[in-house]
């Protein structure tokens, strides 16, 4: 246990030294202009973006911080100390039973607002990306429920491939 504990430190002084500060409105903004062009299937093309982000940031763990695991477990364990550091959500949970991730405050759902469809793509792709790649193993996300859908939360579902 106390070897996570070390791991996760140097995790959160990575996110810290690393990370870069945007503006929450400027992303807001962003995304929601951005979100505007989904009916024109830009949408694959933000998803496959982020969720080669994921990958490239799981990369950087296990090269620079040794960050390694092929445990599914584990990698949501770090993915929610990444996910919850960046602002872009209040609260990362998830359920390894249901092989789910639940998200609440994202802030794709704050750009966007209500919506037919799901708007949170972009977190799928790269928690996709990130997981896959930490895991080593091929795995899919989709987000299955969004808050702007009116649900209470929003529910991505894992699977292994």
């Amino acid at each position: 246990m106390e070897y996570l504990k070390d791991k996760f430190r140097a995790l959160a002084e990575a996110i810290e030294r690393e990370s870069v500060l945007v503006h929450r409105a400027a992303l807001v903004d962003g995304y929601r202009d951005i979100h505007k062009l989904s009916k024109l299937g830009i949408e694959r093309v933000i998803k496959k973006a982020t969720e080669f982000g994921g990958r490239k940031g799981a990369r950087i763990l296990k090269e620079r911080y040794g960050i390694y695991t092929d445990r599914l477990d584990e990698a949501l364990d770090v993915l929610t100390v990444i996910a919850e550091s960046s602002r872009l959500l209040d609260v990362f949970e998830y359920d390894l039973d249901k092989m789910e991730i639940r998200v609440d405050g994202s802030i794709l759902v704050e750009a966007v607002g209500e919506s037919k469809n799901p708007v949170c793509e972009p977190m799928a792709g790269f928690f996709e990306g990130f997981l896959s790649e930490l895991i080593e193993k091929k795995l899919s996300v989709k987000e299955i429920k969004c808050k702007a859908q009116g649900y209470e939360r929003c529910i991505f579902k894992i699977n292994i491939k």
